[in-house]
C-alpha cells in the first residue's frame, strides 16, 4: 500500500520544522535567550516526531527484516516503550541542571543535545503511530503538563532558592520562560485531560 500524499507531507513538514530550529540564526538566539532555546528545542522535537511518523508508515509499506523487528516491538508495547520510555528518557536527560548548563556553554554538548533530540523525536514519532486513541490524548496531555512542570522547576530552582541551579542563563530569563510555559500549557492540558476521559468513554 503506497503512502498517501498526506503521509508524505509529514516528512516535508518535519524537515521544515527542523530547519527552522537548527540554523545559524536560531542557534545564535538560543545561545542568548532561554525562551528562544526552549521554543526551538520544541520545534526540533516536533519536527523529528513527524519524520518518525512518516518512517513508521514507510517501514510498514516497504517491509524488510529490520522494519518488521522495529514495528513488531513497537506494536507489542503499544507504542509506549518508544514514545514514553526511550524518547521521554532522552528528552528528560537534557533538562537536568548539569546537562542543561553544559549544552549552553559547550558546543560539543549542544551538538550532542541536538542529535539526541532528533533521535528522541524520531523514536517518539514511530511510537506515536502505535498508540491507541486514548493513549495519544494522554500523551499530549502529559506533554503539555510537563511543560508546566518544567516551568515550575525553572521558577523554583532558578528563582526561589538562594542558589541558581540553572546558572547558564540569567534568572530573569528563566522566570520569563516559566511564565510563557505556564501560559502555553494551560488550555491544551485542560483540553486533553477532558479528551482522555471522553476517549475512554467515561462520559
Amino acid at each position: 500500500m503506497e503512502l498517501t500524499p498526506a503521509e508524505k507531507r509529514y516528512a516535508v513538514l518535519g524537515i521544515a520544522l527542523i530547519a527552522a530550529s537548527v540554523n545559524p540564526l536560531s542557534l545564535m538566539l538560543a545561545q542568548e535567550l532561554e525562551v528562544a532555546r526552549f521554543s526551538f528545542d520544541m520545534l526540533l522535537v516536533w519536527g523529528a516526531g513527524l519524520i518518525g511518523v512518516y518512517l513508521s508508515r514507510l517501514m510498514y509499506e516497504k517491509g524488510g527484516t529490520l522494519s518488521r523487528a522495529v514495528l513488531s516491538l513497537n506494536y507489542k508495547t503499544k507504542g509506549v516503550l518508544y514514545s514514553w520510555g526511550i524518547a521521554g528518557a532522552l528528552l528528560t536527560l537534557w533538562y537536568l541542571p548539569n546537562f542543561f548548563d553544559l549544552s549552553v556553554v559547550s558546543l560539543q554538548y549542544r551538538a550532542a543535545q541536538i542529535v539526541t533530540f532528533l533521535v528522541a523525536g524520531v523514536i517518539g514519532g514511530i511510537g506515536w503511530d502505535a498508540l491507541g486513541k486514548a493513549m495519544k490524548s494522554f500523551t499530549l496531555f502529559s506533554m503539555f503538563s510537563m511543560m508546566a512542570a518544567v516551568a515550575e522547576i525553572f521558577l523554583e530552582m532558578a528563582g526561589y532558592y538562594s542558589v541558581n541551579y540553572y546558572p547558564a542563563y540569567p534568572t530573569d530569563q528563566l522566570v520569563e520562560t516559566s511564565y510563557m510555559l505556564f501560559a502555553m500549557a494551560a488550555v491544551p492540558s485542560t483540553y486533553y485531560m477532558v479528551k482522555v476521559l471522553k476517549d475512554l468513554d467515561l462520559f
